[in-house]
C-alpha cells in the first residue's frame, strides 16, 4: 500500500446528496466537483438514526452513533428541570477526531462544524458553527485567528440566507448571491487557516447553508419528479451549487498544494417533502395521550403564567433578553393532561422523540413500575405502527427504535428517548399540537418542499484508492477513515471502521489506545450551559434553518 500522507482536507457539505450533485455535474455547473470524482472512490454514506444534523455530524467526528456519543438532536430533554435544553459540545460523550488528533501531537483546523461550541480543546484552529451564539462566541476558543478572519475575510457568518422558500425570481437570485458568497467566505476562511496554521494534518470546512437552501428551494433544482421546469428559477438555483463548487475547487487545489487527501462527505442525503406529521395528534386519537380537562386546563394556564412572570422578571434585569419556546416548561408548551398521558413527543424533526411519562423522569407521573413503562411503551408503538395516511395507507411511522432493546441502555437514566419514530421518507414530523386541524394527522408544509434522507455521500481521494463508484459506507466510517488515512490509530470504543474502496483497502485493525473506553459515560453533566438569551439566540437560528416550528 502507498504510505500514509501527512494531511487530510475534509469538505462537510451539509445535506449533499448525489439525486442533486449527479444532475449538478451533467449539466456542467460543478466541473471542480466532476475532477475531484475522476480521482476519489465515492458513493454512499449513511446517515446516523436520526439523520438530523447536529446528531449527525456528531457521529461522522466521533464514529459513533448517538447511543454512544449523546447527542440525538438540535436539542435534548432535560426531564430535571421540565425544559428543552440546546446540545453542545460538552454534552459529547466520546472524544473526537481533532481530540485524537491533537492527542498524538499533531494540528488541526475545524471551521463551522456544528457541535463544536464551546470551542473543542484541541491543538490547533476550531471556529464553532451553528450551535454557537454568535460570530464571537464561535471565534472564542481561537482568537488570533479570528481577528485576521474578520479583517480579511468579512464575508463569513453564521448567517441564514433562506428561511423561507423564495417568492419572486429576484428573491431567488438575491438569496442565491448571498449563498454563494458565504460558500465563497467558507473557502477563504479554510486558506486563511492553512496560512496562519501551516503545520495542519486535518483541515474541514463545513457548507452549512446548502442544507436551508435545499429545505427550501428544492423543486427548483428541477432533479426529481417533483421539479419545477423554470429556466430563470432553475438557473438561480443552479447558480448556487456552482458557486458550492467553485468553493469545493479553492480547497482541493489547497489539498494539491500541500499534498493533502480529500473527504467530502455529507451529514445526511435529501429529497422532497410532502408535509409533516402531528406525532402527539396521534398519539392523543389513540389514548396513548390524554387532554386536559377543566381542572387541567386551568393548571396549565397558571404554568404559563408562571412562564410569562419569569421572563418577565428575565427581561427586567435584561430589556433585550428574547422570549423562547424553551424558556418555557414542557407541561406549560405542550396541552396535556400529565397525570393520565403515557407516552409524549416534544422534539425533533426528521424522527418523533418519544418518552415515557415515568416517575423516572417526572415526579408524580403515573407510570411508575417497570411493567408500566414496558406497557406504556408497548402502546405508544403499536399506535405509531398501525397509523396510516389517510390517502394512501402507507405507514406514517414504517421504523420505531425502541432505544432501550436496541441499544441495551435504560432511557429514562441516560436522558435519551424512549423511542424514535422515523416516519415515512417523505414526512416530517411536527411536535407542536395541531389545534386548528384536530382531525389531520398529515398537514401540508409549503415552507419545507425539501427534507433529509438517510443516503448521503461520501468521496476519497488519496494515494492507494481507486477511483470508481464503489463505496457504501456509514456516516460512522469517516472519522476511523480519517485517522487510517493519517496512520493514527483507532480507538476500540469508535463504532465505525475505515472505508474499503474498491481493492484497497484503508482500514486497518482498531487499536486500543490509552484512557480509551469500550463503553461511553453517562448520564453526563456538563459544566457548560447555555444562558437563556444565548439559547433563543440557536433556537431562532435553528428555525430559520428549517427546524422547530
Amino acid at each position: 500500500m502507498a504510505s500514509t500522507p501527512d494531511r487530510v482536507v475534509i469538505l462537510g457539505l451539509d445535506g449533499a446528496t448525489w439525486t442533486v450533485l449527479d444532475r449538478m455535474i451533467e449539466r456542467g455547473y460543478m466541473p471542480h466537483l466532476a475532477s475531484l470524482l475522476k480521482r476519489s472512490a465515492y458513493g454512499t454514506s449513511r446517515s446516523t438514526i436520526p439523520p438530523v444534523t447536529s446528531a449527525a455530524w456528531t457521529t461522522m467526528m466521533t464514529g459513533c452513533d448517538p447511543e454512544r456519543h449523546g447527542v440525538f438532536d438540535h436539542r435534548y430533554y432535560d426531564a430535571a428541570a421540565g425544559q428543552m435544553k440546546v446540545n453542545h459540545s460538552g454534552r459529547v460523550r466520546v472524544p473526537t477526531f481533532w481530540h485524537l488528533l491533537s492527542r498524538a501531537g499533531r494540528s488541526v483546523v475545524s471551521l463551522n462544524l456544528p457541535v463544536t461550541y464551546p470551542p473543542l480543546d484541541v491543538n490547533g484552529i476550531i471556529v464553532s458553527g451553528m450551535d454557537a451564539p454568535h460570530l464571537e462566541a464561535a471565534l472564542s476558543g481561537a482568537a488570533e485567528f479570528g481577528e485576521k478572519l474578520r479583517a480579511e475575510v468579512p464575508n463569513y457568518s453564521l448567517r441564514v440566507v433562506w428561511k423561507r422558500p423564495p417568492r419572486s425570481l429576484d428573491e431567488i437570485r438575491e438569496n442565491a448571491q448571498a449563498t454563494v458568497e458565504l460558500f465563497r467566505a467558507r473557502a477563504e476562511g479554510g486558506l486563511l487557516a492553512d496560512r496562519v496554521l501551516p503545520d495542519w494534518s486535518a483541515l474541514m470546512v463545513q457548507f452549512q447553508n446548502l442544507d436551508p437552501f435545499q429545505h427550501r428551494v428544492w423543486k427548483y433544482l428541477n432533479v426529481d419528479e417533483t421539479g419545477i421546469e423554470d429556466p430563470l428559477w432553475n438557473g438561480a438555483a443552479a447558480s448556487v451549487m456552482t458557486g458550492l463548487d467553485a468553493a469545493i475547487g479553492m480547497l482541493c487545489e489547497l489539498a494539491d498544494r500541500r499534498g493533502a487527501a480529500v473527504v467530502a462527505a455529507s451529514d445526511h442525503g435529501f429529497g422532497p417533502c410532502s408535509g409533516r406529521i402531528d406525532v402527539n395528534r396521534i398519539l392523543i386519537d389513540r389514548g396513548v395521550a390524554r387532554l386536559p380537562g377543566v381542572a387541567g386546563r386551568l393548571g396549565r394556564r397558571v404554568r404559563q403564567a408562571a412562564d410569562r412572570l419569569r421572563l418577565w422578571s428575565a427581561k427586567r434585569g435584561d430589556p433585550h433578553a428574547r422570549a423562547a419556546s424553551f424558556a418555557a416548561s414542557i407541561a406549560a408548551q405542550y396541552p396535556l393532561d400529565w397525570n393520565k398521558t403515557l407516552a409524549f413527543a416534544p422534539h425533533q424533526d426528521t424522527a418523533a422523540m418519544i418518552y415515557i411519562n415515568s416517575s423516572d423522569r417526572h415526579q408524580g407521573a403515573p407510570i411508575k413500575t417497570s411493567r408500566q413503562v414496558d406497557d406504556a411503551r408497548t402502546a405508544t408503538v403499536a399506535a405509531l405502527s398501525e397509523a396510516r395516511h389517510p390517502e394512501t395507507s402507507k405507514p406514517l411511522f414504517p421504523r420505531i427504535v425502541e432505544t432501550a432493546e436496541a441499544y441495551g441502555i435504560d432511557p429514562a437514566r441516560e436522558g435519551y428517548p424512549d423511542l424514535i419514530a422515523l416516519p415515512d421518507e417523505m414526512y416530517w414530523v411536527r411536535t407542536k399540537l395541531n389545534t386548528l386541524e384536530r382531525s389531520r394527522w398529515v398537514l401540508e408544509d409549503p415552507n419545507l418542499p425539501g427534507t433529509h434522507r438517510l443516503e448521503g455521500i461520501v468521496a476519497i481521494a488519496a494515494a492507494g484508492v481507486t477511483p470508481g463508484r464503489t463505496i457504501s459506507a456509514e456516516l460512522r466510517d469517516i472519522a476511523p477513515t480519517i485517522l487510517n488515512l493519517l496512520g493514527e490509530p483507532i480507538p476500540d470504543y469508535i463504532q465505525g471502521k475505515p472505508i474499503v474502496a474498491a481493492k484497497h483497502p484503508l482500514g486497518g485493525q482498531k487499536t486500543r489506545t490509552d484512557g480509551a473506553s469500550s463503553g461511553y459515560t453517562g448520564p453526563h453533566k456538563p459544566q457548560f450551559d447555555y444562558t437563556a438569551e444565548e439559547q433563543a439566540v440557536i433556537e431562532k437560528r435553528l428555525a430559520e434553518l428549517g427546524y422547530l416550528e
